[in-house]
């Protein structure tokens, strides 16, 4: 298990550099560039999916069913911020321009996505905490594995139900997510100018990118919401002595997964979708230092 661990840390993020450098070693004109960002998407994909199986087989107790979301989430934005980052900008030695304005990330944040990604995050984290804190340890004392309620002389429990056991590297995998993303946001706003003829057509582009990687955050959110709200609401609704709060909770956590599916095939449509380039576009690639 420590070396599929490992390569979750190290390797998958080392591997994806390495397809992304590649793909950026030739020269980029403006026709093959979203094909090349295509295929790092295709690649960041393909080996979360093959990290998020190997562990779901060498993780025992159904935590990597729980993680397989996070994880490929996890991969997603690493492909999408590669190569939004280091695919796209490289461009040919030429006439080159500069700007003294300062740019922000928060100049470039669509407003509707950036409010779904926030409240998705916010939906997640309200459920983690509410799970965490209601599991209690199995018959084994694995500590927060289970859910528990006694009713009189009677008792009942439910597991998978994602406490601690479960949410500690889930949590673990989404701060990792969070800052790749901060650091993937960063590098697009601050990035030369690519096909952009002017400021203006520079910024449509900025925007597009950082509208994709934002979107690969908010999915792998989604996902991973999906996936815990189904353990944690078919866990709650199952046992047959609940507490009052249990079947409510247990209801609404089940009403939020089709919510974060649709969120979730919303925002990979604007991940595979290349946005609208500038209508009037230099002819030759400038670029800015």
């Amino acid at each position: 298990m420590s070396l599929i661990v490992l390569f979750v840390l190290v390797g998958t993020p080392l591997l994806l550099t390495l397809i992304a450098l590649s793909l950026a070693r030739r020269r980029i004109v403006t026709g093959d560039e979203w094909k090349r960002v295509r295929l790092m998407l295709a690649a960041a994909v393909v080996t979360g999916g093959v990290v998020a199986w190997l562990l779901q087989g060498t993780l025992d107790l159904g935590r990597g069913a729980m993680l397989a979301p996070a994880i490929l989430g996890v991969s997603l934005v690493a492909g999408v911020g590669l190569g939004e980052t280091v695919v796209r900008p490289r461009r040919p030695a030429g006439p080159r321009t500069a700007s003294l304005e300062t740019r922000q990330v928060t100049e470039y944040l669509p407003r509707g996505v950036t409010t779904v990604v926030v409240a998705t995050a916010a939906l997640h984290l309200a459920a983690l905490t509410l799970t965490t804190a209601t599991a209690s340890a199995d018959d084994m004392g694995r500590a927060g594995r289970q859910v528990a309620a006694q009713c009189g002389g009677t008792g009942s429990v439910a597991s998978p139900y994602p406490g601690s056991f479960y949410s500690g590297p889930l949590t673990a995998l989404l701060v990792v997510m969070g800052l790749a993303t901060l650091a993937a946001l960063m590098a697009v706003v601050r990035r030369p100018r690519g096909f952009a003829p002017d400021e203006v057509g520079d910024d449509v582009l900025r925007r597009a990118s950082t509208t994709r990687v934002l979107a690969a955050a908010g999915a792998a959110l989604a996902a991973s919401h999906a996936g815990i709200a189904f353990f944690a609401g078919t866990a709650l609704l199952r046992m047959d002595c609940q507490r009052p709060w249990m079947a409510p909770v247990g209801w609404a956590l089940l009403a939020s997964v089709p919510v974060a599916l649709l969120v979730l095939g919303w925002l990979l449509g604007l991940i595979v979708t290349p946005g609208a380039l500038p209508a009037e576009r230099a002819q030759q690639p400038v670029e800015t230092r």
